[in-house]
């Protein structure tokens, strides 16, 4: 099980242990195995995630990611309340360390932050990674290929954005900003055949000529908006989460890049019933730019469901919806199905007469950490082409 390992390595990386060391590792509420103790009490304590790849994008892997929970003081003052009803701690600071590695020579590095600051009035969430990606791209500046081609995607991602609580209310504002220095080159050089001829699509030359085998920064500020009644980041269970940003990539900002992306995405989550909970995502993506062939391959949005190859569904606009419906079979327990549909187009307007990409999948979540309402779970997606597998840590969304 999921949870078995990671206790099993955390417990190899911790201190020397004894009895009680172990105890620790037990909620006293249900007797059941929990990380709560150990991940409040030592400030050196993180929640280990092993991370089982088999992304159809970049092919089977391993890795591993470390949570650190980081409370405020007058958190760790707090007690639990042994009650099943409690409300979890959102915990002043989580930072996570990580990284992985795939069977087609994709790896990864990365070191996140987020942040609740002042009792939840401030939001800040801030990453930095150095990937080095070997992806099939199905089109290039909206063209389709007539295969595939796999493209090294390697260089630096920045991601930082804070966010302000308006009125002690549910809604945030705040800014975004993205950096990105990435290098581009064909995986094999026998892909370069897959490419049309010179001269008859002017997307296809300009990625050769201007793009490949060269670093482009795409960089970009923009502001961000947010309504969360969620209470829990970590499982929601009730309440909705809806968030809008629009970002600009400029010279101006340093990019070598000029376009505009925005997103829009609702999260809805009820309880029902008899333990049955139900959540929505209903999701819109979009980059505006006077010349579509001009893009980078990676900055196009795609369709993001579990059980589709990330960047199999290209398009300027890209719109997706996915429905889950869990089953509570206890206070640590629950199962789950679920079933999406997006599509992906050049514009706005040919949405409608895109092809509409399904999948379908289960998967279960125990929670882990009591203390912080945080859970664990796998699941098993399918495709219109592949079955994938997916360990999860955290909301799903």
């Amino acid at each position: 099980m999921i949870r078995v390992a990671g206790f099993a390595i955390a417990l190899a990386v911790a201190a020397p242990a004894g009895a009680g060391f172990f105890e620790q590792f037990i909620d006293p509420h249900d007797g059941k195995p929990d990380a709560s103790q150990y991940l409040s009490e030592h400030r050196f304590g993180f929640l280990p995630i092993p991370v089982i790849i088999t992304e159809p994008a970049v092919g089977a892997g391993l890795g591993m990611m470390g949570l650190f929970f980081h409370e405020s003081e007058q958190q760790k003052a707090q007690l639990t309340s042994g009650d099943a009803d409690y409300q979890p701690t959102l915990p002043e600071n989580i930072s996570v360390a990580g990284g992985f590695a795939t069977d087609n020579g994709t790896w990864g590095l990365g070191l996140g932050h987020l942040g609740f600051w002042q009792d939840d009035a401030i939001r800040f969430r801030g990453f930095v990674a150095y990937p080095s990606l070997n992806v099939d791209f199905y089109s290039i500046g909206g063209v389709e290929l007539p295969r595939p081609v796999e493209l090294n995607i390697l260089g630096p991602v920045l991601l930082t954005e804070a966010k302000f609580r308006l009125d002690e209310g549910p809604w945030f504002i705040g800014l975004r900003q993205m950096y990105r220095r990435i290098e581009t080159s064909l995986e094999h050089d026998e892909d370069l055949a897959q490419l049309p001829p010179p001269g008859t699509v002017g997307a296809v030359d300009y990625f050769t000529d201007s793009l490949l085998d060269t670093s482009t920064v795409t960089s970009g500020l923009g502001v961000v908006a947010e309504f969360d009644s969620t209470g829990n980041p970590f499982n929601p269970e009730t309440g909705h989460n809806w968030s809008a940003e629009l970002l600009w990539f400029d010279d101006v900002v340093g990019s070598d890049v000029n376009y505009r992306s925005s997103n829009l995405t609702g999260l809805d989550y009820w309880t029902l019933a008899d333990n049955f909970l139900l959540g929505l995502r209903l999701q819109y993506d979009s980059v505006d730019t006077a010349d579509s062939s001009r893009l980078p391959p990676y900055v196009p949005p795609f369709i993001s469901l579990r059980g589709i190859p990330a960047g199999r569904y290209q398009g300027n606009d890209v719109v997706l919806a996915e429905a889950a419906l869990d089953y509570r079979l206890n206070f640590r327990w629950k199962v789950g199905v679920f079933a999406g549909i997006g599509r992906a187009a050049q514009s706005f307007g040919a949405l409608e007469d895109a092809r509409s990409i399904t999948s379908k999948g289960v998967g279960f979540r125990y929670l882990i950490a009591r203390r912080y309402g945080f859970v664990m779970g796998a699941d098993v997606a399918r495709g219109p082409e592949e079955t994938a597998f997916y360990i999860q840590a955290g909301s799903t969304w």
